[in-house]
Order: C-alpha cells, then sequence, then structure tokens
C-alpha cells in the first residue's frame, strides 16, 4: 500500500465515500480505506444467490435529501430508481401484530396536541419534547418505541432537533425511493468515479505526521501518504486515530456515546413468512428494535426482513426470535444475513461536543466527516462531508 496521493479518507460509509467525491471532483487524488472487507458502513445491501435483494442499514432514500440527490444525478443513477409502494407500519404487543392507531390513548394526545405550537425543540431531548406533544402514555407504548427504530437505540435521551429535519422536497425525485441491486449500487457508484481509489480489508492503525504530509500506517504495516486526511470511521475508531496527532480532537470525539448495533436479516419464498405484507414492524418491550421489510419493492417470488438487534443474544437467539415472529419455521428461510456495527448515541450537549471538534480541526489539515454532526440521516452525512471537502478547498 505504501503510496503518495493527494487525500487520503480512513472509512468508506456514506461519509467517507461521498467526501471522496466531492474532492475528487475538485481534482484531487483520493484513497479510501476502510477496514471491512464490504463498502459502506451503515449502508449494506445483502444481495442472495437467487438474485433477491434486502437491506441490512439504512433502506430508504427521500426527495429531501438534496445534496445526495445531486451525487445520484452526478453518478448517473436516476436510471436506477426505484419508487416505494405503500405498506403500513405495524407495532407488536404482547406477541401480537397491531395498528399504530390502535395503540393510541385518544384523549391524552388531543389534550396534549396543542403543545406543538408552542414546544421548542432547542435544548430538550427527544422524550421531553415529543413526549409533552403525545402524553405521557403515548409515549410510552407507542412514540418512544417508533422513534427508537428510527437509530436502532433507545432514542429518549438523543437532542431533540437532531432526529427529524424539514428540508425541501425535489419533485423530480419519488418521495421515497430506493435503487436498483439496492442502496449498495450508490456506494459502488462512488468507488468506481474517477480519481478515486478505494482499498478495503485495511485496517488503519495509526496516523503520522511527517513534514508536510500524514502517514497513515496499516496493519501489516503498509503506509501511504498525503498532504490532506479526511477521517470518516466512527466516533469510538476517530478518537483513537486522531489522539496521536490532534489530541484535542480525540479528546472531544471520546465524549461521544457510541451504541452497537446488530442487523440479521432473512428471506424466504413468499408463503413461508405469515406476517401480513407491511413497511416494518416496531416492538414494545423486546429484544429487537424493528424490522425493516421489503414489502414496499414487492417481488414475485420472495420476501426479506431485517430485525436490528439489541446486543447480547447469540445467533441462534436472534433467528428463533425472527422465526416467532414472523411465525415462520427456520428451515424456510433461504438465506441468514448479519451485520454488525455502531451507531452513535448523542445527549444534550451534542453541540458543545460538535463546536470543540471544529474548533480543534481549523487549519489542521485534517477533516472529520459522520453521522454524528448534524444527525444519523444519509443526507447529514452527505452535508458533512460537502461542507468538510468546502473547508479543505478553502483551506489549501
Amino acid at each position: 500500500m505504501s503510496s503518495s496521493h493527494d487525500v487520503i479518507v480512513i472509512g468508506a460509509g456514506i461519509s467517507g465515500m461521498s467526501a471522496a467525491f466531492y474532492a475528487a471532483r475538485a481534482g484531487h487524488r483520493c484513497l479510501v480505506l476502510e477496514k471491512a472487507t464490504t463498502l459502506g458502513g451503515a449502508i449494506h445491501t445483502a444481495r442472495t444467490s437467487d438474485g433477491f435483494w434486502y437491506e441490512l442499514g439504512a433502506h430508504t432514500l427521500y426527495n429531501s435529501y438534496g445534496s445526495l440527490l445531486d451525487i445520484l444525478t452526478a453518478c448517473n443513477l436516476r436510471e436506477a430508481v426505484l419508487e416505494r409502494t405503500k405498506a403500513p407500519y405495524r407495532m407488536l404487543v404482547d406477541g401480537r401484530i397491531r395498528s399504530i392507531p390502535s395503540q393510541l390513548v385518544v384523549g391524552e394526545l388531543f389534550a396534549s396536541a396543542w403543545r406543538a405550537f408552542t414546544e421548542q425543540k432547542s435544548g430538550k431531548s427527544v422524550g421531553d419534547y415529543y413526549g409533552r406533544l403525545v402524553g405521557k402514555r403515548n409515549w410510552k407504548q407507542v412514540f418512544s418505541p417508533l422513534l427508537s427504530a428510527v437509530p436502532s437505540q433507545l432514542a429518549d435521551d438523543f437532542p431533540a432537533e437532531m432526529l427529524f429535519k424539514k428540508r425541501p422536497r425535489r419533485k423530480d425525485f419519488p418521495r421515497t425511493f430506493s435503487l436498483k441491486g439496492g442502496l449498495s449500487t450508490l456506494i459502488e457508484a462512488l468507488a468506481a468515479v474517477e480519481g478515486v481509489t478505494v482499498q478495503a480489508g485495511v485496517e488503519v492503525r495509526t496516523i503520522s505526521r511527517d513534514a508536510d504530509a500524514f502517514v497513515v500506517t496499516a496493519g501489516d504495516g503498509t503506509q501511504a501518504s498525503a498532504s490532506t486526511l479526511v477521517v470518516a470511521a466512527p466516533a469510538d475508531v476517530s478518537a483513537t486515530l486522531l489522539a496521536p496527532v490532534l489530541p484535542a480532537a480525540s479528546t472531544a470525539l471520546s465524549k461521544v456515546r457510541m451504541a452497537a448495533i446488530v442487523s440479521t436479516g432473512v428471506h424466504a419464498v413468499r408463503d413461508a413468512i405469515a406476517l401480513p405484507r407491511l413497511a416494518g414492524l416496531v416492538p414494545v418491550d423486546d429484544v429487537f428494535f424493528s424490522a425493516v421489510s421489503r414489502d414496499v419493492l414487492p417481488d414475485d417470488r420472495f420476501r426479506g426482513l431485517a430485525f436490528h438487534f439489541q446486543g447480547g443474544l447469540s445467533r441462534e437467539q436472534r433467528l428463533e426470535r425472527i422465526a416467532k415472529v414472523t411465525a415462520t419455521d427456520a428451515r424456510s428461510f433461504l438465506d441468514v444475513s448479519e451485520r454488525q456495527g455502531s451507531l452513535p448515541s448523542p445527549e444534550l450537549g451534542h453541540p458543545e461536543i460538535v463546536r470543540a471538534l471544529d474548533e480543534a480541526l481549523a487549519k489542521s489539515g485534517i477533516y472529520l466527516a459522520g453521522n454524528y454532526f448534524g444527525g444519523l440521516a444519509l443526507e447529514d452525512c452527505v452535508l458533512r462531508s460537502k461542507a468538510e471537502v468546502e473547508r479543505m478547498l478553502r483551506e489549501r
């Protein structure tokens, strides 16, 4: 791997790949290094030998993702767009599938909803803000599980302004959609951009400075150097890597809480899965946060679901729970795919961490991207990468 480049990007998730895209478009030669053997990070399409696919991570693109839509267009992916069909989200309550409205305490909802006109998100947690809008019982038995399904972890303590954002919508794209072959199609297109070289299965162990360049050393001892470094790894990994070269940023990063996520996906012939057609299933007080279905992109042969579990369960326990929830004999599963990862778990005060990070990064030659700045959505990741590359171009 001993080589010299204009920019080295550590991490090949959507943050790292979009940073490489923007840097390459500006004329810089980019080397992207990824620890895993597959690219994409939170974007992970499971593709089966029988031609079926389903998502183990992020599963939906929206026409409000303006910067991501620009990337799709630049990568000639408009023809790959697949509009999602409508299907309901359901709740799993005491082992039974229920509609969301059936679980609401309507009187409490009406008594609390007026606060939507007066409540401010700033300085409030998700639980504080939305709990006041819907009432305590509705929050506990409906809205807390629903909102926790979004980041696949308990979201009550998240800063309220990070979870949902209003963005302008583009009418030239469907409101919600995927891509032919799944969302990994986007990552593959970014890896093929001229000026971008991607190496998977390379774990960066250390970062050091050598005169005017940064030198990254992999686990096998090989090295690569560049005048500019973009770190787009999870916050805890980034904190370790940056400790020798930018300790102030490392200290700030170490304050970002992380949550382990285990996703297990299965697919089977259509008639083998007894669940009604749905977009997703959200349980109350269970060992998984959500199950996301491929039903919104119907297939004549198969159905697929990805369950996002809490940590601490064995593979056998996860499959046993999936079989029970879907009322399916586990022997009917044609494929089992798993992905282990981590996601940020921000708390109140998170904006102060971000400010400390940006102060430490100023004119350091190091640029930081990820899903722990403005929010966890794919568009938030792309926007941070775009802003960091723009800062890089100003500072060079």
